[in-house]
């Protein structure tokens, strides 16, 4: 018996797979770990890295904020982000993350932005700070 992943964010699917031997998620609560025949589950993510086990090699994956859905064998995260650890260009996130922090302070400063640019740019710091946690914790 495995699971099946599925990461979907609004762009479409990011990841699916059989043959799962587990997934470890960042529930809003803490970790949980998801190993077939679990109960099944709705639950909110708080940005974080998930953990895939497939065929004895675990595998990282950074996401944002959102939920995920246990039902039977099937675990389907949705999510408004969602990267391959060792696609993450450090170098990259770092530049994105102090745009948006910059960019947030201006607005807080000078009360310049709406409420949806505000929200969309502390979206792009948080998922920034997610895959730079993601990368250390799959170095360690």
């Amino acid at each position: 018996m495995a699971l099946t992943l599925e990461i979907i964010t609004p762009d479409g699917v990011v990841w699916h797979g059989a043959d799962v031997e587990a997934v470890v998620l960042p529930a809003s609560d803490g970790e949980i770990q998801v190993l077939p025949g679990h109960i099944p589950l709705i639950t909110m993510l708080k940005e974080g890295a998930v953990g895939v086990l497939k065929n004895g090699e675990q595998e990282e994956l950074a996401i944002d904020r959102g939920y995920a859905r246990i039902m039977g064998d099937v675990v389907s995260v949705l999510t408004e982000a969602a990267i391959d650890v060792g696609k993450i260009d450090a170098e990259e996130v770092e530049r994105a993350k102090e745009d948006a922090l910059k960019a947030i302070e201006e607005a807080r400063k000078h009360q310049s932005v709406d409420e949806s640019e505000m929200e969309r740019l502390q979206s792009v710091a948080r998922f920034a700070i997610a895959q730079q946690l993601a990368k250390a914790k799959k170095k360690s």
